[in-house]
């Protein structure tokens, strides 16, 4: 089915699906497949109208120790529901769907050069997740005004972001939770002045003798501990967008986290963790350590210090694999294609967009002449 701007699948057409596909949500009135709806928590039947909410626990949502997971096989597997999944060849993101869907494109970058296969079993399950309140419409008008927003950008840029193809994605991450001990040490600096003398000239020309007032720095040995507690350090777990993307949607409300469950999936892809769990841990600890090295920094006495050093032991770390909703699209202009998205929690937008190399040079031309004019005036004012 082609995408249509109320839902996954195309809402003008409402044909009736065939009794024969299998259906992992089916509606109890008339078959067709429920789906999830933004901000109801429900899934909706598109062609009788049949709403059934999601189902919900009231468990709380579990941290699991790090430790045990690093060596050992923890916790549940898979996705909860039969799935299939892509791998782009181009982008190398590889995404997770019903198996009553169809994905022929990578919801990515929009290459056609997928290889299907079967979902992959022996990944972590998903904990928990936000899910979207950001409907498709809301994504869409939220993505014009972007469009709209943007200076220097070719007039018919509008007219590719109309035909852009809008795709709800969950997206893993990681959370990790953590106690720290650090010990430090540094050379801490106190200033203290001096009077020194010097020769200089006057203004008369003459050798004249004079005193100032000099900062001097005196070092002294300096030590202490650090305790401190990390909790939700995020760390994104995608290939298919980057790092840079996917912080200009940056915040989650992740006191919003509920449990998974297959539902909320229903209509919608998710990608699948391309950054395992012992690589994002390091990252995790890496952005730990450069934290607490700021933090040890400040409790080093005296004006200023040097020669730092932070050594961190970490502790009771746990973590949790979580999805998080963005709308994802990628749209073709000039032959390339560019990118943008919009946060399905909070309606943040972010993306890639090309520059009119031809409105910046007539800016600057008009600038020059601009320039021209105003030191013409002057000249002709002050003559």
């Amino acid at each position: 089915m082609s995408e249509g701007r109320d839902g996954d699948a195309d809402v003008a057409v409402r044909r009736k699906p065939r009794p024969t596909a299998a259906r992992e949500f089916p509606c109890p009135s008339c078959g067709a497949s429920l789906k999830f709806t933004p901000g109801q928590h429900a899934l909706t039947c598109a062609y009788c109208g049949h709403v059934e909410e999601v189902p919900h626990t009231a468990e709380a949502i579990r941290e699991y120790d790090l430790n045990d997971a690093l060596h050992n096989r923890q916790g549940p597997r898979g996705w909860g529901r039969p799935a299939q999944e892509i791998r782009c060849q181009q982008c190398g993101a590889v995404t997770v769907f019903s198996g009553e869907q169809s994905a022929g494109a990578c919801a990515f970058c929009g290459s056609s050069r997928v290889v299907a296969a079967e979902a992959e079993e022996d990944l972590i399950r998903p904990e928990s997740l936000i899910a979207f309140v950001i409907d498709r419409d809301r994504a869409f008008t939220l993505f014009g005004e972007w469009l709209r927003g943007l200076w220097f950008r070719p007039n018919a840029l509008k007219q590719a972001g109309d035909t852009a193809r809008l795709s709800g994605v969950y997206l893993p991450y990681w959370t990790f939770d953590s106690a720290t001990s650090s010990w430090w040490t540094a050379d801490a600096g106190y200033y203290y002045y001096e009077t020194e003398t010097y020769t200089t000239t006057d203004a008369q020309g003459r050798r004249v003798t004079r005193t100032r007032q000099v900062q001097k720095t005196r070092w002294v040995p300096a030590s202490g501990f650090h305790p401190d507690f990390f909790d939700d350090v995020l760390i994104d777990a995608s290939l298919g967008l980057t790092s840079k993307l996917l912080r200009g949607i940056l915040p989650f409300d992740l006191d919003a986290l509920e449990n998974y469950d297959p539902g909320y999936l229903a209509g919608y892809l998710a990608e699948r963790y391309q950054v395992d769990l012992p690589d994002a841990w390091t990252e995790a600890q890496s952005r730990m350590e450069s934290a607490l090295y700021s933090r040890c920094a400040a409790e080093v006495p005296g004006d200023t210090h040097r020669n730092l050093s932070v050594n961190t032991a970490f502790s009771g770390s746990t973590f949790k694999h979580l999805l998080l909703p963005v709308w994802v699209s990628a749209y073709q202009y000039g032959g390339r294609a560019y990118r943008f998205l919009v946060n399905g929690q909070t309606g943040e937008v972010t993306g890639e967009a090309p520059w009119s190399w031809w409105k910046i040079i007539g800016f600057i031309l008009l600038l020059a002449a601009l320039g021209g004019v105003i030191y013409l005036v002057a000249q002709l004012s002050g003559g």
